[in-house]
């Protein structure tokens, strides 16, 4: 029996409208190779796993539902991943062809890269975060180092072996930031290519919609999981460097009570003065972000989202975090 040479890994929750073509995608671009889908389901309630059955992939599903999370799926996949490359990507991702075999003999001639994706294409643009990543990903024109694969990619295997564990099944979201900053640590490299990798149906909401789902579903909390498990490791100061914007509505209070107080010792101010003159350098803030973002609804949505970003880091901070390479239980079909 030949040895695996790739492994699909599918990341599902309820993606009965797309998941058809994901496997399909992995199907036929798995074809010059000898490879397996994994679909790793988090309990779907719909059609899933019923359209998955239809094809020859091996479904694995949680056990526990209080073990599900983005990052715990990875993690649950990689558990039976027997492949020599691990390719990983969402239900609602389909790979483009001939991207596998780009990046397949781009790894196959960089022996220290672990990993290698290319450019996400979203198929809709309904929210600020949608047209964020969609312009990223227009300007890569050449082959560019990453510190994370966000959006999926193609891993080697004995990098990720290197590292202990594929994905931190505790974190709810940032779990391929936080792969990458462990390969880092150890002196692999991730590049991102410039062509297109993966089609994405993603969500049918819009700004707020997007942050509301994203509070309630947990994943806003991953932001202080991730530095909690990166105090004393290598990779703290990159986890800090990636979540830069969480820290602006504190960096910019600072700066305005500080020049409050540093104003108030040459003209003493009364206290509806002072509160007038810190509603008023906000309101500047915003100005001055309008005009970066030449859009008022962009500026409003970047606040709001260092705000409601900001608070669920704090309270993340209180919450605890599990091992991060737990055994996670699971069923196969």
């Amino acid at each position: 029996m030949k040895k695996i040479e790739i492994t699909f890994i599918i990341k599902a929750l309820n993606e009965e409208d797309n998941i058809a073509a994901c496997i399909e995608s992995c199907l036929r671009e798995g074809l010059p190779y000898t490879s397996e889908v994994i679909l790793v389901d988090s309990l779907s309630t719909d059609k899933t796993i019923a359209i998955a059955k239809q094809y020859p992939v091996k479904i694995v599903q949680f056990e526990n539902k209080a073990d599900i999370g983005c990052g715990a799926a990875p993690q649950l996949g990689y558990q039976y991943a027997q492949g020599k490359y691990i390719y990983l990507l969402d239900g609602d991702m389909e790979l483009c062809e001939g991207f596998l075999v780009t990046a397949m003999n781009y790894m196959a001639d960089n022996s220290q890269v672990a990993g290698v994706a290319g450019k996400l294409v979203d198929t809709r643009h309904l929210s600020d975060e949608d047209r964020r990543r969609a312009d990223v990903y227009d300007k890569i024109l050449t082959m560019k180092s990453e510190q994370h694969l966000g959006g999926g990619g193609l891993y080697r295997k004995k990098s990720i072996d290197s590292v202990g564990y594929f994905s931190h099944s505790a974190l709810l979201a940032r779990e391929e930031f936080e792969l990458g900053a462990r390969l880092l640590s150890k002196n692999w490299s991730l590049k991102r290519l410039p062509v297109n990798s993966v089609m994405h149906t993603g969500h049918n909401e819009g700004d707020l919609q997007r942050i509301c789902r994203l509070w309630s579903n947990g994943r806003l909390f991953s932001s202080g999981a991730l530095l909690k498990s990166a105090i004393g490791k290598t990779w703290f100061s990159l986890c800090i460097k990636h979540l830069w914007y969480l820290f602006m509505p504190l960096i910019i209070n600072v700066f305005i009570l500080a020049g409050l107080v540093t104003f108030n010792y040459i003209v003493p101010l009364s206290i509806g003065t002072a509160i007038f003159l810190f509603i008023s350098s906000w309101v500047v803030v915003f100005m001055l972000l309008s005009a970066q973002k030449k859009s008022i609804l962009r500026a409003t949505n970047t606040l709001l989202t260092w705000h409601v970003g900001f608070i669920a880091l704090l309270l993340s901070l209180f919450m605890q975090v599990d091992k991060p390479n737990l055994a996670i239980k699971g069923k196969v079909f």
